[in-house]
């Protein structure tokens, strides 16, 4: 069960909104709150269940809550120094362990393997859904009360802040001042049609994005990289394209929708996507794409190494390490670790040249900068250095500039078109979504802030939910769920 599925829209969404703004007037605060919780435990549960064996992972991001709460509890409470970093040690060290054996051992083991001509065996571990976002929150939490910049919420506030269904799998990383006073606000609690409406119209929107945009250029995109020996250099660029095209609605879809239900049940989390293929930096592009972990990441690696108050040298190399983590944050391979690293270079030589490049105008800028990202991205799609290489080679290097294959993009096995009209419908959809991204002045953040209730936007909400539903029978899970 994801955002943009049938079960969430037509039968878990609205059971939880009615049972808990219906019981309002009847419970208090707190029972409200558990209620919410337990919701948010199933609508996770749901994500991968494929029997009671899956069930367990549960009590798995339970017990980082209760561990978490208490080692937090205790570093704000003991006095001696001493026992307070240890305890504190202890968290961070119990995340890292946590994060590092889900994600990381077969990865670790496999590059052991191969360094030492080693046998050890490889588990068949499942990768907990979310468990980067809720882990990652959850150090950067420990870090505000070691810092004295976070106070320790009772437990029901801080699970909540944890396991709120909206933001728990794919973020945004949510620090507590974020949403702490508006969970305590007593006015939050009731019914709001303002808010209602204003969280269904970026919901709608960010739908739309998922299942009709994001998930029609995934066709192009899963057959490109299913034989891409026989990409040729159109192909391989409209292929690195697409899932530019299809990342960004992808993740702006989902971060729309994760908006929009907190919005519905009046919580205001931060906005985690602001058009970032308009920037005119890689500098820029972190502060518009994937908001809330650049801020995480700022607060776990980049201040604890000493940020930019060391000088030059040592602010580059912090600044490189973040996006080195982040590469290994986003996945267990080395095509992410190299992709980091890569942006990681880019970074560092706009921060040494940072005022000749300021110099370039605005539009060379934004172009060069997307056509990075562009590129970076195809590490980011392979699921090896390989492909990748022959990807990129057919790009940059091709043995001619051959644009044959365009058509075959648009196979599908349910529906066969003729090769003129698959090759217009590729080069003409991929247009028009360069069109929005590129060209529209404003995005969905901007419209969802000038909301207004009216009869043209319930009008708008009513298609971009039609359509979007017709193509609920394709839809697949969202990008940043394998992170």
């Amino acid at each position: 069960m994801i955002f943009s599925s049938y079960s969430f829209i037509f039968i878990f969404l609205p059971i939880v909104l009615l049972l808990y703004f219906g019981m309002a007037r009847y419970v208090n605060r707190r029972f409200q709150q558990i209620f919410l919780i337990v919701a948010s435990l199933v609508f996770y549960s749901a994500l991968f269940f494929q029997g009671f064996n899956h069930l367990w992972y549960i009590g798995l991001i339970l017990s980082s809550v209760i561990v978490n709460y208490a080692v937090a509890y205790e570093v704000e409470n003991i006095k001696k120094p001493r026992v307070k970093r240890i305890v504190f040690l202890i968290g961070i060290l119990f995340n890292i362990c946590l994060l590092g054996y889900y994600k990381y051992y077969n990865f670790f083991i496999e590059n052991i393997n191969y360094v030492f001509d080693a046998e050890f065996i490889i588990k068949q571990i499942a990768l907990p859904v979310g468990i980067s976002f809720f882990t990652f929150q959850q150090i950067a939490f420990l870090i505000g009360v070691w810092k004295r910049e976070e106070r320790v919420p009772d437990f029901w506030d801080y699970t909540l802040f944890i396991v709120f269904f909206p933001q728990l799998v794919a973020g945004p990383i949510i620090f507590l001042k974020d949403v702490l006073h508006q969970y305590q606000d007593e006015q939050n609690r009731f019914f709001s049609s303002k808010n209602f409406s204003a969280g269904l119209f970026i919901f709608a929107i960010g739908l739309f994005k998922k299942a009709v945009i994001a998930d029609t250029l995934d066709n192009f995109v899963f057959y490109s990289y299913l034989t891409p020996e026989k990409l040729s250099f159109a192909t391989s660029w409209l292929a690195s394209l697409s899932y530019s095209f299809q990342i960004y609605f992808d993740f702006s879809g989902y971060s729309d929708m994760a908006i929009g239900l907190a919005k519905m049940m009046n919580i205001n989390i931060p906005v985690n996507f602001y058009s970032p293929y308009k920037s005119v930096s890689i500098t820029e592009f972190w502060k518009r794409w994937h908001i809330t972990l650049g801020r995480s990441l700022a607060v776990l690696i980049y201040y604890p190494l000493g940020g930019n108050r060391k000088g030059l040298p040592r602010t580059c190399f912090n600044l490189f390490m973040v996006f080195f983590v982040s590469g290994i944050w986003h996945g267990a391979a080395w095509t992410f670790i190299v992709w980091g690293i890569a942006h990681g270079i880019v970074r560092v030589f706009e921060k040494l040249f940072m005022k000749q490049l300021q110099k370039i105008p605005d539009l060379i800028r934004i172009f060069f900068t997307f056509i990075f990202v562009n590129a970076a991205w195809v590490l980011f799609r392979s699921p090896n250095f390989e492909t990748a290489l022959i990807v990129l080679k057919n790009m940059f290097l091709p043995e001619s500039l051959s644009f044959s294959g365009i058509a075959e993009m648009a196979y599908n096995t349910s529906i066969t078109y003729p090769h003129n009209i698959a090759m217009i419908y590729v080069l003409a959809l991929l247009s028009i979504v360069a069109v929005l991204i590129f060209l529209l002045p404003k995005n969905s953040i901007d419209n969802y802030n000038e909301f207004k209730p009216t009869v043209k936007n319930a009008f708008a909400i009513a298609v971009l939910f039609s359509v979007s539903i017709i193509h609920f029978s394709r839809v697949g899970a969202f990008i940043y769920f394998n992170f």
